[in-house]
């Protein structure tokens, strides 16, 4: 020991005041500076027993100072860890006793406050503290009340409190009824700093009394009916509401579960709360809100139990009265935040009571699951919170309901890691301050999601929601939509799911799906993200579920749309007569997949109706129609979506159209898709495709029907303006490229003429818009536009099924036998053919003075008809095509000064390449009289043409061909044109003399070939006449319409007055003017009155004049 440390103790153990005074300030000094010397602290540690007993001594001298002193220097070396832990076990155990009586006996205010200091600073090992604990505890309890009524003793006193309750907590715990009183009584104290303390101390130490034992509920009970109660009263009667209800808040949780024993006193209690959830003051309000939290621990001071689990625990009865009574705890503690909730309190009161409702979804820890609960505490809230806005005041309202329910729905996914939570918002929310215990739920919480899905897009579909606000909303609504839907899955999915859950689950996922489409959009409301986001709804069920779950044959369910109710009240008759295809009927039973997909074209239907379409929503689409077209039976699917399609016959809904073909088209080219592919070569399936691709026309050609039969409003509805109708590139172009893959889908089979029964398909629509054309019908600006859409796509479907067939294996005419060529490359290239003619006929009539890009005329078509025409060799297709292409091909002809030199450049090259492909035929053609009698018009305009490469082209033909043929009689319109280019040196003519066995050879061979037929002379004996003797095979229709016979147009019946007229001319007045020939094999009119009662087939003629050429 230091000789410094020896004069310390010296003075210290004097008996005189002064020198005792001298050694602690010494010594006191010496302590302050060992904090930052360590060799002065380790003297300290060395000494320290040597100079305790003293010390000790001198705590209870009668002289203030040096007590004071004293006191100073022993808190010093109980406090420092080096210095306490060097104590011996006597000289602790002398400190504790010394310490316990000075508190309690002296009177002096600075020592007893000093002695309570020592206990609140000392750092002793708890065996110790243990061992002298009661006398502690009722010395601190003492300082608490101390008769000085020092607030300074006071505070140290609960400072020592929460000194000990951290070294020794249990034995603290278990004497709360001894030295908690007089920390709860303060609470009400009118003097702020003594309230501030205590309330300060039992925030600190809040797990000794929180949950209260048995003892201090029933001291508290004492207290509350002697003079808490009245205590609060006086407060709340004084204007001091908030201290009043933050004490009430300590009280309610002292009480704990001993106060459902106590009815009466919490009753009496409840009147306190219930002046302040009322107040006008939000921070009043605020402050009930937090120690409503208070009765929430009081009640539920530990997991619950209900439902099953609760009687097993309790017993039957003991077991149903626990349940009664933790729902009236329940509701005790929800109707308050109810009111609140619903109320047009301040922002901060809301948020308030969100905290508090938050910590009871915690404090009820798993029971928070079940049904009861969540229709009791979770449904209430979050209806209230949704049932205004969301705006800029309520949107964090709606964000933190919004990820509550979002951690709640996919707790079930979460632990398989399929779904990430995706929501969040600024802040850290109340739920996630008390974490709730959300368990994986099962099929019998889907109806409480659902309907809160649903009373979000009805709160954020009002008018006066923004759209941020309102398409958030969306958003959030479909993610939560999306991840009940995986849930679902793995119920369905799950062996112990039965039958009958299957189907209410299903029946319950397509009456919300309905009810969002039906219900939400027949407001009338120009809301287009409604309509986006009801077919998000309904994308979403059929991605999760799956076409294995809801296209099974064993679920179905009743078509009760209204939408389908609507539609069948509308005559729909006149393009849904297919031969085997239906479209399904209201109340029709149907499996879940159906019924989605008509309702998403429903829904489709408003959406397109109401707004133009964006690419994200064609996209959608296309992905959609890809994904039922996936299907195990996607016949099913393909076939409604046709007919409903059908339902919609106007250009506005050629987006449908677009985005169903693509989707057929993508899974018509996978090669893994064989199921599809099945589907489509049957009967069924095929008229159906056929009736597809002819859409786009047939909603064009119904324009003017709609047009002249509706109101003029219809007319905007018809429209074709850029808003409303997609663009005919896309359309041409998806045609085109599902057609492609049709035709390779169909090229296999043997049993199918794939682009012949299209082109039948086609040609019977534009028969019809013919027939308008001529009928002379006023259409009005729109319907001209409609026309010219007509041109735009027949034509350029033309085209492309002209490429197309020159392109087949069929038209090579290799390695395949003469009888198939006959009866599929023939009747394939007859149609073909015959729409093309149609086309020709339309562009005639129809002067398109400002075309589309892309748009197929004149010059592009000859090109193409050119092009096709050489990819010909057998002699009845290349006659086939001269037939059916002629009339059309001569009024092109005629009209050779009204077009441009690239056109009439074209005309020469098709018209050349016709030619060429007379004189290449296999086997080769006759260059006679029949031949000639069959195509007069054409020889007559092309030998003497006013462009001179067409006539050049002619003559030199004739001259290679003709020429060399002894020809017995000329066709009479004929005779004008051969004499005079024959004069002129250009044409060349068989003069030589014929012998009669030639003539009579001619005639055998004629009559040898016209088996069937018979050929009579005329008035002008030049002219002859075949006609049908016998019936032949006819065709069978295209697909399920009848061959309609049309009334003559205008130009026919110019051509039958002119054929007339050449007939009698002919009788005796000359030879007459002939444009036609006697039979107009391309529209099947007979144009003579000479035997009207004799059977006539265009067709047998046809086939009896290729035979003689």
């Amino acid at each position: 020991m230091s000789q410094e440390f020896l004069q310390i103790q010296t003075l210290i153990s004097s008996n005189d005041n002064s020198n005792k005074s001298s050694g602690y300030s010494t010594l006191l000094q010496f302590q302050q500076h060992s904090c930052l010397n360590p060799s002065s602290l380790q003297s300290l540690a060395q000494s320290s027993n040597s100079t305790v007993s003293s010390t000790v001594s001198d705590i209870s001298n009668p002289d203030e100072e040096i007590a004071a002193q004293a006191l100073k220097c022993l808190g010093f070396m109980i406090y420092h860890p080096d210095i306490a832990s060097t104590l011996q076990v006597d000289g602790v155990n002398l400190v504790l006793d010394s310490l316990s009586k000075l508190i309690t006996t002296t009177k002096l205010k600075t020592v007893c406050n000093l002695g309570v200091w020592c206990l609140s600073v000392q750092q002793l090992g708890a065996s110790f503290l243990v061992t002298h604990f009661r006398s502690l505890i009722y010395a601190i309890v003492h300082a608490l009340d101390n008769p000085m009524g020092s607030l300074s003793t006071t505070f140290e006193a609960t400072q020592a409190i929460m000194k000990l309750s951290g070294q020794i907590s249990e034995q603290m715990r278990d004497s709360s009824h001894i030295w908690a009183p007089p920390v709860y009584r303060r609470l009400l104290s009118t003097d702020k700093r003594e309230k501030d303390s205590s309330e300060r101390c039992l925030l600190k130490i809040s797990s000794m009394v929180i949950p209260p034992s048995l003892e201090l509920s029933k001291v508290l009970v004492k207290d509350m009916k002697i003079k808490l109660l009245n205590g609060m009263k006086d407060l709340l009667d004084n204007g001091m509401k908030i201290q009043a209800i933050q004490s009430w808040g300590w009280f309610i949780r002292m009480l704990g579960s001993h106060a459902l024993k106590n009815k009466h006193l919490v009753n009496d209690m409840l009147k306190i709360p219930q002046r302040t959830f009322t107040d006008p003051d939000p921070q009043v309000q605020i402050a009930t809100q937090v120690a409503w939290e208070g009765l929430i621990d009081a009640l539920i001071d530990h997991p619950i139990l209900v439902s099953e689990q609760a009687k097993d625990s309790f017993g039957k009865n003991d077991g149903k009265d626990h349940v009664n009574g933790i729902y009236k705890s329940i509701k005790l503690i929800m109707t308050p935040l109810i009111g609140i909730m619903s109320s047009k309190c301040d922002i901060s009161v809301h948020s308030s009571c969100l905290n508090t409702w938050c910590y009871l979804l915690h404090k009820l820890d798993a029971s928070v699951n079940e049904p009861s609960l969540i229709k009791m505490v979770l449904e209430p809230i979050l209806k209230t919170i949704f049932q205004n806005g969301p705006d800029s005041k309520t949107i964090w309202l709606w964000n933190l309901g919004l990820e509550l329910l979002s951690d709640s729905v996919s707790q079930k996914c979460r632990e398989l890691n399929c779904i990430e939570t995706g929501l969040s918002s600024s802040g850290k929310s109340s739920w996630k301050q008390h974490p709730v215990r959300w368990q994986p739920w099962d099929l019998s919480r889907l109806d409480f999601y659902l309907s809160m899905i649903f009373v979000l897009i009805r709160q954020a579909s009002v008018t006066a929601v923004t759209c941020d606000h309102r398409n958030h909303v969306y958003d959030a609504a479909l993610k939560l939509f999306i991840y009940i839907l995986k849930g679902v899955k793995l119920d369905l999915e799950s062996p112990s799911t039965n039958y009958d859950g299957m189907i209410g689950c299903l029946d319950t996922l397509l009456t919300f799906v309905k009810k969002v489409c039906e219900d939400l959009s027949s407001d009338g409301s120009e809301n287009y993200d409604l309509y986006y986001t009801s077919i998000q709804f309904i994308e979403a069920i059929t991605k999760e579920l799956g076409p294995s779950i809801l296209g099974s044959p064993l679920y179905k369910f009743s078509l009760d749309l209204k939408y389908m109710n609507d539609t069948q009240s509308v005559d729909h008759n006149k393009h849904l007569k297919f031969l085997t295809v239906n479209c399904v009927s209201y109340m029709d039973k149907v499996s879940p997949l159906v019924y989605l997909v008509v309702l998403y074209f429903h829904t489709m239907v408003q959406l397109t109706f109401k707004s133009q379409q964006s690419d994200r929503i064609s996209q959608g689409m296309s992905e959609y129609f890809k994904l039922i077209f996936s299907s195990s039976d996607p016949l099913d699917n393909l076939l409604t979506c046709i007919g409903l399609l059908y339902k919609h016959v106007e250009p506005i809904y050629l987006n449908i159209w677009i985005a169903m073909a693509q989707g057929l088209n993508y899974r018509v080219s996978d090669a893994t898709c064989m199921s599809l592919k099945e589907s489509l070569s049957d009967s069924v399936g095929y008229s159906s495709i056929c009736h597809l691709l002819v859409f786009p026309i047939v909603a064009h050609s119904e324009v003017p029907r709609l047009t002249s039969s509706n109101a003029s409003g219809s007319i905007e509805k018809c429209s074709v303006s850029p808003e409303t109708s997609p663009r005919l590139e896309l359309v041409i172009q998806t045609w085109k490229s599902l057609n492609e893959s049709l035709s390779a889908c169909f090229g296999c089979s043997t049993f199918t003429n794939f682009s012949g029964d299209l082109c039948k398909l086609i040609n019977r629509w534009l028969d019809e818009s013919i027939g308008m054309l001529e009928s002379g019908t006023d259409f009005k600006l729109t319907c001209s536009d409609i026309d010219l859409n007509i041109l735009h796509l027949s034509g350029n479907f033309l085209t492309c099924i002209l490429e197309q067939i020159q392109t087949l294996e069929l038209v090579s005419e290799t390695n395949r036998s003469k009888s198939e060529c006959d009866s599929k490359i023939l009747n394939r290239i007859k149609n073909c053919l015959t729409f093309a003619s149609k086309y020709m006929n339309l562009l005639r009539i129809k002067m398109v003075t400002n075309p589309l890009p892309g748009f197929v005329g004149t010059s592009r078509l000859s090109s193409a008809l050119a092009s096709f025409i050489n990819s010909l060799h057998r002699k009845q297709n290349i006659l086939l095509f001269l037939e059916i292409i002629s009339s059309p091909l001569l009024q092109w002809l005629s009209n050779t000064g009204m077009q441009d030199e690239k056109t009439n450049d074209n005309l020469k090259l098709l018209w050349t390449e016709i030619l060429s492909s007379l004189r290449r035929s296999q086997p080769p053609i006759h260059f006679g009289s029949a031949l000639l009698e069959l195509h007069e018009p054409l020889f007559e305009k092309t030998l003497d043409h006013p462009y001179p490469s067409i006539s050049e082209v002619t003559i030199e033909f004739w001259n290679s061909t003709f020429a060399h043929q002894i020809i017995f009689d000329f066709p009479p319109c004929l005779l004008h044109v051969l004499d005079k280019l024959s004069r002129h040196g250009k044409l060349k003519l068989q003069n030589r003399s014929l012998s009669s066995f030639q003539k009579r050879h001619t005639r055998e061979e004629i009559s040898d070939t016209l088996q069937g037929y018979k050929v009579t002379a005329k008035q002008n004996k030049t002219s002859k006449r075949v006609e049908l003797l016998s019936d032949t095979q006819k065709e069978a229709p295209p697909l399920s319409f009848k061959k309609k016979r049309l009334e003559l147009t205008e130009h026919q019946r110019e051509v039958r007055r002119a054929q007339q007229g050449r007939e009698r001319d002919a009788g005796g007045h000359g030879p007459g003017i002939r444009t036609y020939t006697n039979a107009d094999f391309s529209q099947g009119f007979d144009d003579s009155q000479e035997s009207q009662d004799e059977i006539r087939d265009s067709e047998a003629i046809l086939e009896m004049l290729r035979k003689i050429i």
